[in-house]
């Protein structure tokens, strides 16, 4: 392989010139002092949050709002809601109790009717059995009236047959005498209670008592009487 040449040797490079000298500068011409500027206080640098970020933040902040509102308005709702139960709760205890006291008031009104009607039928039985009573009362008692005058009458007619009226009688005198009679009509005494104002008469009286003795005697033996009170009058 053949050698390589030499490098021929670098050109020489002759020096610049030297610059020329500098003429001095013109004096500079003062100018009147200015005022010193007005420094404003620098407020603090704004830092501006990232647009995305505060529409996020924004976007947050309304949906909490938003939700808070819906948790108010569903706690209002349940309260409304519960409210209307209470208030339902109450009214049908109410009505309950009304209508519970109302069958009460019915109840109430049907007894006392059926006690007034019981009492005037309990008083109409009561009023018909006295007017009964008075009746058979009434009944009784005049039978037993009749049959007192029937018992009289048998003993006046029986007296009265005995009777010798005495001469010389005026008038129509009455004697009444008090008789004692043993239970089978005999004549234990017959006393002059009243006189006639005539003695003739008022003795033929008391002569036919003791001569019709024994007495008739009553049919029932309840009317009978050991005392009798009989009045005698001449022409009856």
């Amino acid at each position: 392989m053949p050698s390589a040449e030499p490098a021929p040797p670098p050109t020489p490079v002759e020096a610049p010139p030297p610059p020329p000298a500098a003429e001095p500068p013109p004096e500079p011409v003062k100018a009147p002092p200015r005022p010193a500027p007005v420094v404003e206080p620098k407020s603090a640098p704004k830092v501006e949050a990232k647009p995305d970020i505060a529409l996020e933040q924004q976007k947050k902040a309304k949906q909490r709002k938003e939700q808070d509102a819906r948790e108010q308005a569903l706690r209002e709702a349940a309260k409304q809601l519960e409210t209307r139960k209470l208030a339902d709760v109450e009214a049908r205890h109410r009505r309950e109790l009304q209508e519970a006291q109302r069958r009460d008031d019915e109840l109430r009104a049907e007894r006392e009717a059926a006690d007034r009607v019981a009492q005037q039928a309990a008083q109409a039985a009561e009023q018909a059995r006295q007017r009964e009573t008075q009746a058979a009362q009434a009944a009784a008692q005049q039978a037993r009236a009749r049959a007192v005058d029937i018992y009289r009458a048998q003993i006046m007619r029986a007296v009265r047959a005995r009777l010798v009226t005495p001469p010389g009688v005026q008038g129509n005198p009455q004697a009444e005498l008090r008789v004692l009679q043993l239970p089978t009509g005999e004549v234990l005494s017959a006393k002059l209670t009243r006189s006639s104002g005539d003695t003739a008469y008022d003795a033929a009286v008391e002569r036919a008592v003791l001569a019709a003795s024994p007495l008739p005697l009553p049919a029932d033996r309840s009317l009978f009487s050991r005392e009798l009170l009989l009045q005698f009058r001449l022409n009856e």
